[in-house]
């Protein structure tokens, strides 16, 4: 099936037979994180000082349930309908301490997340499953016959070839030509849309927008030189595999919920495309501060109020 099946109800006093870990993937971790925000305002005394306190708050439970359930399943739907009556609590209760418009919040996502592909094959949409680690071990014997040299590729992670850079130092091989039969390589393999050279970025084939993602997402010191970009509703996993995952430029998985509430904020909504580094300056703005020295986004002007 494209979702796991059902099980409620969910006995949840035998869940920790295996580790209190368990409670990250049930609606309740959303619960006790809330429980342990009220907790830090009310004994670190936060909005009780002249300057602004800032309480960050990662509620994780629907991206592990997700994972495990896919973006479907009623096990999803139970967690967000939980996480919503959680968040009016939280709400009521910072009304309560510091008074209706006396502190601003907002509440935004890293990612979203694909259906489960077999779930879109079974409606008959284009989907599927890349298999990464096979494809390494194809792409490793195609190196080592062309260089005489085991395991040039050591990961796929990210989305990202990464190479043995000592090996192919001490062994003294071109990494160029490397490169290239890499990239010709994957190029051939199902459900791979786009692959380039991170080095030659500006001759590849590629939208403008999926260049600006690969750079901003780049780090020399971590990220590997090739980077590929699968088709829609494709992802690395087992073709039995349930449930869903993320990490694609897609608009199911980029397209994140940004909501703005309290002081200062104006009632309204807009279309407008604004991105995940836009929250800092927005910030800063209402505080009438300077942004970061790292900030790289640019304020949100329609949230404030005139």
């Amino acid at each position: 099936m494209a979702n796991a099946v059902s099980s409620f109800p969910v006995k949840t006093s035998t869940m920790f037979e295996n580790g209190f870990d368990i409670i990250r993937s049930t609606p309740y971790g959303n619960t006790l994180t809330m429980e342990m925000a009220r907790a830090a305002i009310e004994n670190e005394q936060l909005g009780k000082n002249v300057v602004t306190d800032f309480l960050a708050l990662s509620f994780s439970s629907p991206d592990y349930i997700g994972h495990k359930f896919g973006v479907n399943a009623i096990e999803t739907e139970d967690t967000y309908l939980r996480l919503d009556k959680d968040l009016g609590s939280l709400f009521t209760y910072l009304d309560r301490k510091l008074g209706a418009g006396n502190y601003v919040a907002f509440l935004t996502a890293d990612h979203g997340a694909a259906h489960n592909p077999n779930l879109l094959i079974d409606n008959k949409i284009p989907a599927g499953y890349w298999s990464g680690g096979q494809f390494m071990k194809e792409l490793n014997i195609q190196l080592d016959q062309n260089f005489h040299v085991p395991n040039i590729v050591i990961s796929f992670s990210n989305s990202q070839v990464h190479l043995n850079n000592s090996v192919i130092a001490g062994q003294k091989l071109n990494e160029e030509t490397i490169r290239k039969d890499i990239v010709k390589f994957l190029r051939s393999k199902p459900g791979v849309a786009f692959v380039a050279d991170v080095d030659h970025l500006e001759d590849a084939n590629l939208p403008e927008e999926l260049k600006s993602r690969i750079i901003n997402g780049y780090n020399q010191r971590r990220s590997g030189p090739i980077t590929f970009i699968l088709d829609p509703g494709w992802y690395s996993g087992t073709a039995n595999g349930t449930g869903t995952t993320h990490s694609s430029w897609n608009a199911y998985d980029a397209h994140i919920p940004l909501l703005w509430m309290g002081w200062g904020i104006k009632k309204g909504s807009t279309n407008r495309q604004v991105n995940m580094s836009d929250i800092t300056p927005t910030l800063a703005g209402l505080l009438h501060i300077q942004m970061p020295n790292g900030c790289i986004g640019r304020p949100v002007e329609e949230v404030y109020k005139k």
